[in-house]
This record gives structure tokens, C-alpha cells and sequence, in this order.
């Protein structure tokens, strides 16, 4: 028997997690479909690369370890999510929410930031460039 933790994380299959995005995509393009709501939900180490995620909610969310290479999460709310080790090579995180979220020795290389939320983020072993770190709002990120 476990002990009972704060928050409880839903794990997630690939079959499920691949209809959301179906349904999040037709959802931006106003042909039905629904919001991608994964709050709460574990996703580590789930291979999304490429997925369109703009404006989905993953706050909480356990992408540990996840493939997140060239993923759009433009205006996505990733706050208090648990990105350690993460590859976000080439992510679009333009206007995300990221406050609170743990992004320790997650690959940031190439990523776009630009007005991302980071205040409260913990970024220490995150592999950033200099100019993407200059970009992102609130820069009261814990310790790099």
C-alpha cells in the first residue's frame, strides 16, 4: 500500500493521449473538437513530438523525461507542471504559462520563450541560450 500524495496524477495510454490531440487540433481550427484539458495527468516520457498543443491546459501535468521536441505550446498552461529532463528542443513556449513548473535539466535549445511565465519555475541543469533566457517574462525563476 501506497501513502497518499497531495495531488493526484492520472496516468494516460498513447491511444487516448493521441485522440486528444486529434480533437485539440480540430478544436483550434473551429471544426468541433474539444480543448486539450491534461491537468493532473501523467504524460512522462511520452513521445509528442510535433504536437500542436496551443492553448491546451496541462497544469500539474508529469511530462518527466517526455519528447516534447518542436511542440507548440503557444498560450499553454504548463504552470506548476513537472518537465525535469523534458527535450523541449525547438518548442514553441511563446506566451505559455510556466509559473511554478519544473523544468530542472530539461533541453531548452532552440526553443522559443518569448513572453513565457516562469516566476516560481525551477530551471537549475536547464539547457538554455543566453538570449531565449533574456526573453521570458518574470524572471524570478528559482535557481538556474
Amino acid at each position: 500500500m501506497g501513502i497518499a500524495s497531495t495531488h493526484t496524477v492520472l496516468a494516460m495510454d498513447q491511444s487516448d493521449l493521441d485522440q486528444i490531440l486529434r480533437d485539440h487540433k480540430r478544436w483550434l481550427a473551429d471544426d468541433g473538437g474539444e480543448q486539450a484539458r491534461l491537468t493532473a495527468k501523467d504524460l512522462s516520457g511520452a513521445k509528442l513530438q510535433g504536437a500542436v498543443l496551443k492553448r491546451a491546459v496541462l497544469s500539474k501535468a508529469n511530462l518527466e523525461g517526455a519528447d516534447l521536441r518542436e511542440v507548440d505550446f503557444t498560450d499553454a498552461k504548463l504552470d506548476e507542471a513537472n518537465l525535469k529532463n523534458a527535450n523541449l528542443k525547438g518548442a514553441r513556449l511563446r506566451d505559455a504559462d510556466l509559473s511554478g513548473a519544473d523544468l530542472r535539466f530539461a533541453d531548452l535549445r532552440n526553443a522559443d520563450a518569448a513572453g513565457a511565465e516562469v516566476s516560481g519555475a525551477k530551471l537549475k541543469g536547464a539547457v538554455i541560450t543566453p538570449e531565449a533566457l533574456h526573453r521570458l517574462m518574470g524572471c524570478r525563476a528559482e535557481s538556474f
